[in-house]
């Protein structure tokens, strides 16, 4: 594929990563003892302990950052958007699968998507890929800034024009926390993996809308979301709480188990170990081997 028009984002996934962690993790769930956090080994000082923890669901997600094309370049998977009548103007956004290492059981793809659909079959938790709808590492970062800025602003309570009600704020009082509200969450795409692959040279691509997202085999598909979007509806808040069906602790062993089976050695989580330090473990062992993050919604014992 000719890179001559290629755009290069100047950020990493890292900090894609390390940004939606910091909007998804300064919340505390207020009137109920929820919390959302990242959930691995290298973060253990933030919940270590079984006998705080009453019930969690899990969330694993691979960040990436997109690059682009634009509408005229000479690349292959720009001529099959035209090919299947999407739209290429000014620029499509895309990112590529990532290969596998001789040491890995399976593309991280396939670990995604095996997540995925184990989750879906449980009911429990969500899987998917996401990447931030920016280029430029300053507009990025000033986006998170201003997002900040405007949906946790201390004078809120005291504002009851319309306007900010439907579209800055995020905290309602009730307590319930409107995800879908945080200006930069929205402009994250998310993609669930929808397919097994047998090679890592596949892309995504859409709009810098995050619309009309193509997978190049090609194929085209429907499911447009944002990142703000799906974290509220996966929380589902009623009066403050989240009601997201969760599992108790002490029950979530064979979720773990069939999570973990044909995707992590089961030497990595020792049996011998806590519950919640094994779920620590098959979090650092996703992250150390495919860079995919576990977050778990968790609710604290009272």
């Amino acid at each position: 594929m000719s890179k001559s028009n290629q755009i290069i984002p100047d950020f990493t996934e890292d900090l894609v990563g390390f940004m939606v962690q910091s909007m998804l993790t300064i919340t505390r769930f207020p009137r109920a003892p929820f919390a959302m956090v990242p959930l691995s080994k290298s973060e253990e000082r933030i919940y270590g302990a079984d006998v705080g923890i009453d019930s969690i669901s899990p969330i694993y997600i691979q960040f990436k950052r997109s690059l682009a094309y634009p509408d005229y370049s000479s690349a292959q998977f720009i001529k099959d958007r035209k090919a299947l009548k999407a739209n290429c103007s000014p620029r499509t956004l895309y990112f590529e699968l990532r290969a596998k290492k001789p040491k890995h059981k399976d593309f991280q793809h396939n670990i995604l998507f095996d997540l995925k659909n184990k989750l879906d079959k449980a009911g429990k938790g969500k899987a998917f890929y996401t990447a931030p709808l920016f280029l430029n590492r300053t507009a990025y970062l000033l986006a998170v800034h201003m997002s900040s800025l405007l949906s946790w602003r201390p004078w809120h309570w005291y504002r009851h024009d319309p306007f900010f009600e439907q579209t800055q704020n995020i905290l309602t009082q009730t307590g319930s926390i409107r995800f879908q509200n945080i200006p930069i969450l929205r402009e994250h795409i998310v993609i669930p993996p929808h397919t097994e692959v047998t090679t890592h040279k596949h892309r995504y691509s859409y709009l810098e809308s995050g619309k009309e997202i193509c997978f190049h085999e090609p194929t085209r598909l429907d499911n447009e979301q944002n990142l703000g979007q799906t974290i509220y509806d996966f929380l589902k808040f009623r009066n403050g709480q989240p009601t997201t069906e969760m599992i108790n602790l002490k029950e979530s062993m064979s979720l773990l188990n069939e999570l973990s089976e044909n995707n992590v050695s089961q030497k990595a989580l020792n049996s011998n170990e806590q519950i919640i330090d094994r779920w620590l473990n098959f979090g650092e062992v996703l992250w150390k081997e495919y860079k995919i993050y576990q977050y778990m919604l968790i609710k604290l014992k009272k």
